[in-house]
């Protein structure tokens, strides 16, 4: 994307309906139930790490925290137990919502990636972070949920801007090839051709292009396939054409905990 505000979604609406999704989730099932794409993880972590993950994120923009050293403001915060454990999570979502629209998309915040963002960033972000655990939660209570197109092909282009390859994880080795990813449901007028050509891995980022073009290893599959592939959450309806190790490698390589 040329510009953190130059998304192919409408993210606050996105971001709006997955996050009560993912609340209704919460709400109808067991919290003890386990979390099969987060190991050891019970679906009341789950919401913990989402709440939390919100909580943080909403005080960063309401409060324009743009220092690192700022970040000691944001208070800490033990999520309730029980029936209590919803409610916290919608305010943590609601005063997140509240504090994008207030911001709008130019205000400038601190972020992980080395420099100040947008809240715009801050918006994508969101936006696909919510997307995965909504898929988590759903994959655990046994519900249908896809990603729609248009926002999974933008959560393969966040992840290979500011994920792949960030941190390597421990004991793996390196990628030793090209990738070329390959959405087989996207238009260009959606989602800039919903392919890319990877031609590096190395710690702290990735080298990549939004191209057609050969790699020692193709992945090809519906958008929302490819996201949760690269994000290790399912390897269902993704095909491995060429080098398999070197898929194998590529996937595996950035330490994503």
């Amino acid at each position: 994307m040329a510009s953190s505000s130059d998304l192919p979604n409408d993210a606050l609406e996105t971001l709006r309906i997955d996050g009560v999704g993912f609340i209704d989730l919460i709400r109808d099932n067991d919290p003890d139930m386990p979390v099969p794409t987060c190991p050891g993880w019970t679906l009341a972590d789950l919401a913990y790490h989402q709440g939390e993950v919100w909580h943080f994120w909403g005080r960063i923009v309401a409060s324009g925290i743009t220092e690192r050293g700022q970040l000691q403001t944001i208070r800490q915060i033990t999520p309730p137990d029980g029936a209590f454990l919803v409610d916290w999570l919608a305010t943590t979502h609601n005063e997140l919502f509240s504090a994008l629209v207030d911001a709008g998309t130019e205000q400038e915040v601190w972020t992980w990636t080395g420099a100040n963002r947008d809240a715009a960033w801050v918006r994508r972000r969101m936006v696909h972070e919510t997307a995965v655990h909504r898929f988590d939660a759903t994959d655990a209570t046994g519900g249908p949920y896809e990603v729609p197109t248009v926002v999974a092909a933008d959560g393969i282009d966040e992840f290979l801007m500011w994920f792949l390859g960030r941190e390597r994880r421990e004991g793996e080795m390196r990628v030793g090839g090209t990738v070329h990813l390959h959405c087989t449901d996207t238009s260009e007028a959606d989602t800039a051709g919903g392919e890319w050509f990877v031609s590096s891995v190395k710690e702290p980022s990735a080298t990549f292009t939004r191209e057609h073009r050969k790699g020692d290893a193709a992945v090809r599959g519906r958008a929302h396939d490819l996201l949760m592939w690269l994000w290790r959450r399912s390897d269902a309806g993704v095909e491995v054409i060429g080098d398999e190790v070197v898929a194998r490698r590529f996937r595996a390589y950035t330490d994503l905990d």
